[in-house]
């Protein structure tokens, strides 16, 4: 795991600040390689990687090139079959510089097969492949957009990091706000991919390749995989095997593995399944409130015969690290639970832990979200939809009062159409009601099978692991997602409604969760779903009500946001504080705090003080 970049001037333009760009630009990406720092060029691509060495500790350094230099590679991430693809490429005669670095393996699978090789990689990964026969660069991201991929096209080079704010400190970008991407953030609580908050800013989508030569010719995104049912009806059996032959995959590293547990069905069910073999050390944050689920996560450590870590946080705890948030979060999210997973990285890393296994991707595949069931019983009402939409108002509300076919608008939902059209300028309102109209997605005949897959699309890749990604790496911490394997995926989208969600009675994950009772206790299984749920409205109340009035003062999105109505709502919450108002206007805040840090400030770099003294730290100063 770690921070890669790059520079490909076109037809030579600007070599000579290559190396001085992909420097700069490393500096930002710190955080994510502090072990280590390398750079090369052969005068037509500038390559630069910060490594957090988890595999081949001492031979696994970055960029990687070939002894001929036809081919370099910079790479972040972990390939889980590197063995076998290893063992096949030797049998063949090809040679290795390292001991048993994956890295080497996409290089020389490419230098065998050509792009053939990446659909044979089993993991996460984003990386950019030099060919220098060709002139031509790939940039390549795994399936589920697990580790992110970012560039730019300018008329002079094109640009690639692995976070916007390294393009942005590259000197070759000026920060400009994309309109039509804070109406999307407003209903789906961050971007759509590709696009980013950024004008010109795109992420590699998931399962694609991008190709650039040095002419300025770019081709692609060029898709080599897509989440649908790709098998037939599978049993339980196959999939609680396909989940723990993921797991046991992902445990492969040089640097002991952990596991954030939160005692829930996910999480407990990985950690029983990884200690089959291997006792991880478990690593929990708690509150002390009535959403603590510290004393879950301890019968879960108890039960699988886990090591238990335990961090107790306060309010004051979460407010300290909003700042850190700001700078983190330069492709924004709206969701404030990244804040406690950013407390529990930090956390982790501090008693030395480098990787860690997460729950990610459960709900999006095996139906652990309400906003399913929602869809599933609201869209399916027909006609009578519009005899009850004058009885509902809000996310209910948006489906019954859909005309036609119902559209679902993701898991995130953060307003409904009222409110998301009142928040924006007038000038972009007519992008929120596109937004509202499309019909992004796939059609199978199975409502919640839809609303998954759109969510594994969208919120997956554009929120739930954008964020993930951020809290983690912020302090050198790789983070696997074992729900997100290629065949575990495949396996839950040919799964029918009824094995997800049902309505009668609301239940959710049921599959799943007959598995997990196999594993873990009962009690620990069908307790009702809590989220790490913060309390943000009192924060608004007064925490940031000082910041709330100014920033309604200086009205530094006008043009973008209409204030009058902020300032409505503001005043409503202040009347009465529900949590659907708390959800916009911490929204708002975040999208506030984004644009004063990225697009009124220039860059500034930033690393914790716990990774200060870091050889990959100290080299780029």
């Amino acid at each position: 795991m770690c921070g890669i970049s790059g520079y490909l001037p076109f037809d030579g333009a600007d070599s000579r600040r290559g190396l001085e760009c992909v420097r700069r630009m490393g500096r930002f990406l710190r955080h994510r390689g502090p072990d280590d720092w390398g750079d090369w060029t052969d005068g037509r691509v500038f390559l630069g990687h910060n490594r957090l060495a988890i595999l081949d500790l001492e031979t696994g350094q970055q960029p990687l090139v070939t002894p001929d230099g036809n081919a370099a590679i910079v790479f972040n991430g972990e390939i889980y079959n590197y063995q076998a693809l290893w063992k096949e490429l030797e049998d063949h005669g090809w040679p290795f510089q390292t001991d048993h670095s994956d890295t080497e393996v996409i290089l020389n699978g490419y230098l065998a097969w050509g792009p053939a090789v990446f659909p044979r990689l089993e993991g996460m990964f984003a990386f950019a492949l030099w060919d220098a026969r060709e002139g031509t660069l790939h940039l390549v991201r795994d399936r589920a957009g697990i580790k992110p991929l970012y560039y730019i096209r300018t008329d002079r080079a094109l640009l690639f990091a692995s976070e916007p704010k390294a393009l942005l400190a590259s000197g070759e970008v000026n920060p400009r706000l994309r309109p039509a991407a804070v109406a999307e953030y407003f209903l789906y609580r961050a971007p759509l991919g590709p696009g980013t908050m950024l004008e010109g800013v795109e992420k590699v989508p998931p399962a694609s390749v991008v190709s650039v030569r040095t002419s300025g010719s770019l081709s692609g995104p060029a898709s080599y995989w897509q989440p649908r049912p790709q098998a037939p009806r599978p049993s339980e059996d196959e999939i609680e095997e396909a989940i723990e032959s993921a797991v046991l995959s992902h445990l492969v590293s040089d640097v002991p593995v952990g596991i954030f547990l939160s005692g829930g069905v996910d999480s407990g069910l990985l950690a029983s399944l990884a200690a089959r073999c291997e006792k991880l050390e478990a690593f929990t944050v708690g509150t002390k409130s009535e959403y603590d689920e510290a004393p879950f996560a301890k019968i879960a450590a108890q039960h699988c015969g886990l090591p238990w870590n335990l961090s107790v946080v306060g309010g004051d705890d979460f407010l300290g690290a909003v700042d850190d948030w700001t700078y983190v979060n330069d492709d924004p999210s709206a969701d404030p639970s990244a804040l406690a997973l950013m407390l529990l990285s930090r956390f982790a890393r501090s008693k030395g832990m480098k990787v860690m296994l997460a729950g990610e991707g459960s709900d999006e595949l095996f139906g652990g979200y309400n906003a399913y069931l929602r869809y599933a019983v609201l869209g399916s009402l027909g006609p009578l939809r519009s005899l009850l939409a004058p009885f509902r108002s809000g996310r209910d509300g948006d489906y019954l009062r859909q005309s036609g076919e119902s559209r679902y608008l993701g898991t995130g939902h953060l307003t409904d159409e009222a409110s998301h059209t009142a928040l924006l300028d007038e000038s972009i309102r007519e992008e929120a009601r596109k937004i509202r109209r499309s019909t992004r997605g796939q059609s199978t005949g199975h409502r919640s099978r839809d609303a998954m897959l759109f969510d594994q699309a969208t919120r997956l890749p554009d929120d739930v692991l954008m964020r993930t990604d951020r809290a983690t790496m912020f302090f050198g911490l790789e983070a696997r997602v074992p729900f997100l394997d290629r065949r575990v995926m495949e396996l839950a989208n040919a799964l029918p409604d009824s094995e997800c969600v049902t309505a009668l009675p609301p239940r959710t994950k049921r599959l799943l969760k007959r598995i997990a009772v196999r594993h873990v206790p009962a009690s620990l299984v069908h307790r009702p779903k809590r989220g790490f749920d913060l309390p943000v409205a009192e924060w608004l109340r007064t925490a940031f009500a000082a910041e709330i009035d100014s920033r309604l003062s200086a009205r530094a999105m006008a043009g973008l946001l209409d204030y009058g109505s902020l300032s409505e709502r503001v005043a409503s919450f202040r009347r009465s504080p529900t949590a659907f108002l708390s959800g916009v206007l911490w929204a708002w805040l975040v999208l506030e705090r984004w644009h004063e840090r990225w697009i009124q400030k220039p860059p500034e770099p930033r690393v914790p003080s716990l990774l200060k003294g870091m050889r990959g730290v100290e080299i780029l100063g």
